[in-house]
């Protein structure tokens, strides 16, 4: 259940040239795939609050992995050690655990961020995880090691040749789904998503997406976040999603 709670600084770090890693201190339980909305201010300006997945999370600690793009993720990488944040959450649906003989993990880009909480899980759970990484360049591979560390099989793509396969990280996911049942996991660009749920359907394999949209209010009352189903139908993101079956939304 999504409550309104102040949580620490414990430590914010600059993992790559825009990248930064947030860890709060505070009790906010969180499953893989949900998000939470943080105030980036402690003013009204700007006025709404943040939506970010959540990267990694434990009994009192909450961790967010994020990328500045604007004003409001700009205010946020200026935050230091011993500040306090509002943060409302757990919010959004959850990644589903379902039993098959192969699991794997694609991601794209900052889309990483909350299949860092879902491999670290899965691992937890006994389970064995193949984890397909892509990228434009070798340096937004963020954090790989230690998603190299956690996973059983590793794999990654830059579509410059920078590091690993010189192409899509979806050519990768093409080459590993003739290895037994397969659910696969996927978070990125749209582009990437869609590609993944055309290679499920075509393998006949369960896949859940995580879906990125411009979130306001994150419980569903502005319907900013609203993106068209399979039916046609609208659904938004942040309380239908953001995971969702990909034969749901592709």
């Amino acid at each position: 259940m999504a409550k309104k709670m102040l949580m620490e600084i414990l430590k914010h770090e600059k993992v790559s040239s825009n990248v930064f890693r947030l860890t709060l201190g505070g009790k906010l339980t969180a499953q893989p795939g949900q998000f939470v909305q943080v105030a980036v201010s402690k003013t009204y300006d700007p006025f709404l609050k943040r939506p970010f997945s959540v990267h990694d999370c434990s009994a009192d600690t909450l961790t967010l992995l994020y990328r500045v793009l604007g004003r409001g993720t700009g205010l946020l990488a200026g935050k230091r050690t011993g500040e306090q944040l509002e943060v409302v959450g757990p919010l959004g649906t959850a990644f589903p655990v379902e039993t098959a003989d192969r699991i794997i993990l694609v991601a794209g880009g900052i889309g990483s961020a909350p299949l860092f909480y879902l491999l670290k899980s899965l691992r937890a759970a006994g389970k064995k995880v193949t984890f397909l990484y892509g990228a434009r360049s070798k340096e937004e591979l963020i954090l790989r090691e230690q998603y190299q560390m956690l996973a059983d099989e590793y794999g990654e793509a830059t579509e410059d040749g920078s590091c690993g396969h010189h192409g899509l990280v979806t050519e990768l996911v093409a080459d590993a789904l003739d290895k037994g049942r397969t659910v696969l996991y996927a978070c990125g660009p749209e582009a990437m998503l869609r590609a993944v749920a055309e290679l499920a359907k075509a393998n006949n394999c369960s896949c859940y997406v995580s879906l990125e949209a411009h979130m306001a209010c994150g419980v569903g009352a502005c319907l900013g976040c609203v993106v068209a189903n399979a039916q046609g139908e609208y659904v938004r993101v942040c309380v239908d999603g953001p995971v969702f079956p990909a034969r749901e939304v592709f």
